[in-house]
Formats: structure tokens, sequence, C-alpha cells
């Protein structure tokens, strides 16, 4: 493993840098883009069932707003609950905004690192033919071992910026697609909360 890294020059350094950060960021996402922290199951309907019993606390509300996305939303919505539906609306649309920025987090450098890591491994093959082709015209034919160590150099690079790119942009496409239909969800469970209030 050590030769093959070593085989890959300098250019394979920044990528095995890239793969660091890529995987951090998989992890990190993977963690708080789990449903219980953006959109609990049934938080809804339980709210509602709470504030027909007349039973939603302070303290159920400020419990709410720490545990989840979708629970800073609802309980923003509850502390302005005697404003118009469409101010209601519209501080649903705020909030929601400023969540679903922070749930993104990251992702911008996650796709620049999967755009970034094939170029990366195209300029180590450069470099590594262009060694190849020099050490080539300066020993002849006796230039076996640097010729292998050129295109040696060539091959890791490449290979490295495509295993780095590839599951990064799989991950990046994915958690676009999440973040997205959470927004789609927040929405439609914040509308649900906003028109009981409205109605009651």
């Amino acid at each position: 493993m050590a030769y093959i890294l070593l085989s890959g020059g300098v250019i394979i350094w920044p990528i095995i840098l890239f793969s660091i950060i890529s995987l951090a960021i998989v992890v990190e996402k993977t963690w708080n883009l789990a449903r219980d922290i953006v959109l609990p199951r049934n938080l809804t309907r339980n709210i509602i069932s709470q504030l027909e019993k007349k039973s939603l606390s302070s303290q159920m509300k400020e419990k709410m707003s720490k545990d989840s996305v979708q629970g800073v939303i609802f309980s923003s919505l509850l502390e302005e609950e005697h404003k118009t539906k469409q101010t209601l609306r519209l501080r649903a649309e705020e909030i929601g905004r400023f969540e679903i920025n922070r749930l993104e987090k990251y992702l911008t450098l996650l796709g620049t690192i999967a755009s970034i890591s094939p170029i990366l491994g195209l300029l180590g093959t450069v470099t590594g033919m262009i060694s190849v082709f020099s050490n080539l015209m300066e020993s002849g034919n006796n230039a076996i071992a640097p010729l292998a160590g050129g295109i040696a150099e060539a091959l890791v690079t490449t290979a490295a910026g495509l295993i780095v790119a590839i599951p990064s942009l799989i991950f990046y496409r994915s958690f676009q697609r999440t973040i997205e239909n959470y927004a789609l969800e927040l929405e439609e469970e914040s509308n649900k909360l906003i028109n009981y209030i409205s109605k009651n």
C-alpha cells in the first residue's frame, strides 16, 4: 500500500487529503440528516394532540426546539400562534430556509471535491507521462525502471482521483435529494400546524 502511495508522486497527497475531508463530510451529513434529527415521525400529530388537550407546556416547547429541525420551526410558530396565517407562513419559510441552509453546510465542498479529484488525477497522469518521456529521452533503451515508475505515477493518480470522486459525487447527489425532500416535508408539516392554529 505504501509503495502504491509513493508511486503516485506529489499529486497523490492532495487527493488523499480530499479523501479524508470527503469521508468526514459524509459521516457528518449521515448523522445530521438522520430522520429523527430533522423530521421526527408523528411530531405534527403529537403536537396537535397536545394543543387539543391544552397540555403543551413551555418546557415541552423548549425541548422540542432542541430535538429536531421540525421542532425548531414548530416552537417558533407556537410562540407566535396569535398572529395571522400569512404571518405564520412567512415565519415558517424564514426559519425553514435558515435550517435548510444549515443542513446544506459543507455540501458545496463535497461537490467541489467530487469535481476536482479526477482533474488532479489527470494532472498526475500528465506529470507521470512527462516523467516517462523525459527518462526515455535521457536514458534511451536502458530506462525500463524509470519508465515503469512514471507509468505507475500516471496510473495511480488517475485511479486515486476516481476512487475519491465517484463516491463523493454519489453522496453529494444523495444528500442533495434528501435535503430537497426534507424541505418539501417540512413545508407540508408546517402548513398542517399553521392551519390548525389558524382555526383555533
